[in-house]
């Protein structure tokens, strides 16, 4: 009589952990009025007049990491916030303007508000991973710096095409997601976007070689890379950027999101008076 009595008890014990967990999966439910929390790590790339499409073997790749908070306001669109941290850099010995030796690095921050936006509604059974995409607009703090002899320096300040710009940018921002992994609160999704800065100058280029005979001698070196290839110096007036096309970068991140509370998740609170 003893094995029946195991039995049922196996089964009931079965039975209840299936009802609990439905009861969670219901609870965490995501719904309009969830907020969720989550941070991205990925690989960046900047386009901008240093840059070359095409040049496969010298991607000259960076990194960013990102933390972000959005909050659900229907079944297909959220509202999202983020901070991010990428860092960029160009050579230009890798492209075919190799002659003009110029190059920049960059850690940059950034922060920027907007919609992300589901292409089929979250609650549509029959969609295991929902696509999105997003928009968005914010600023961002250009920090171009390069070596020289064995030195880290500002470009800004050196103002290496006698122009005194303005560090501080817009941005706008969109992209696509995909979610890949998912259970009761966590989601993991493969993300990329592209930041267009309203800036030609998240480089340090933009028009033309300037007079350097009124410049200090390190902002001069730094104007025109040339002499350091043992080659004549460019003419004031010479092209050195293209002025017809703001610089930007793209982004390809993985993100882990957390769903911190949900309507279910609330209600469920207020009923066990916590």
């Amino acid at each position: 009589m003893r094995f029946p009595i195991f039995f049922i008890a196996l089964l009931a014990s079965c039975l209840l952990g299936i009802e609990l967990q439905a009861q969670r999966s219901v609870i965490w439910s995501e719904k309009p009025g969830t907020w969720l929390l989550n941070g991205g790590l990925g690989t960046t790339r900047y386009t901008g007049d240093l840059s070359e499409f095409g040049n496969i073997a010298h991607l000259q790749l960076g990194t960013g990491f990102n933390l972000a908070a959005t909050y659900r306001i229907s079944q297909q669109l959220s509202y999202r916030a983020e901070i991010q941290l990428y860092y960029i850099y160009a050579q230009q010995k890798y492209t075919r303007n190799y002659y003009n030796n110029l190059s920049f690095r960059s850690l940059n921050p950034d922060i920027w508000a907007g919609i992300q936006a589901d292409f089929w509604p979250i609650n549509d059974r029959y969609r295991a991973t929902i696509p999105y995409a997003l928009l968005g607009a914010g600023m961002t703090y250009m920090r171009p710096k390069a070596d020289y002899k064995g030195k880290s320096y500002g470009l800004s300040i050196l103002q290496t095409e006698g122009v005194a710009y303005n560090q501080l940018a817009g941005i706008i921002r969109y992209g696509f997601g995909l979610p890949l992994l998912a259970n009761e609160r966590f989601r993991f999704n493969l993300e990329g976007t592209y930041t267009h800065v309203l800036s030609d100058y998240l480089d340090d280029v933009s028009s033309v070689y300037p007079d350097r005979s009124n410049m200090s001698p390190l902002a001069a070196a730094l104007s025109d890379r040339r002499a350091e290839l043992g080659t004549t110096p460019n003419h004031p007036g010479a092209q050195r950027g293209n002025t017809g096309k703001n610089d930007g970068y793209f982004m390809v991140s993985g993100r882990l999101i957390f769903v911190i509370i949900t309507p279910g998740q609330r209600s469920y609170r207020r009923q066990i008076g916590r």
